[in-house]
C-alpha cells in the first residue's frame, strides 16, 4: 500500500493550477507576439510599396529587388494571417 499524506494533494492542486494559469499566459502572450509581428509587416508593406512607386519607373534592378520584397512580405503577412485563424478554429 502506498501511503501519501494528505498535504501532498494540494500541492499537486497548486501544481496543476500553475501549469493551467503558465498555459492560459503563454496563449495570450503568443496572441501578442503575432499581432506585434503583423503590425511590423503591415509597417513593412507600405513602406517597401511606397518605395516601389517611386523607384518603380526608374527600371532598375533595385525596383525589381524591391518589388519582390514587397511580394515576399505580403506572402508572410497573408500565412501569418492563416495561421492565426487555424489556430482560433
Amino acid at each position: 500500500m502506498i501511503c501519501i499524506p494528505i498535504c501532498s494533494f494540494g500541492q499537486f492542486e497548486q501544481l496543476l493550477q500553475e501549469a493551467q494559469d503558465f498555459k492560459n499566459d503563454s496563449k495570450t502572450l503568443s496572441r501578442e507576439i503575432v499581432d506585434i509581428i503583423k503590425i511590423i509587416a503591415g509597417v513593412a508593406i507600405a513602406i517597401t510599396g511606397l518605395a516601389y512607386l517611386y523607384i518603380r519607373d526608374q527600371q532598375t534592378d533595385l525596383a525589381n529587388k524591391l518589388g519582390k520584397a514587397v511580394i515576399g512580405i505580403a506572402i508572410f503577412f497573408a500565412l501569418i494571417a492563416i495561421g492565426e485563424e487555424i489556430a482560433n478554429i
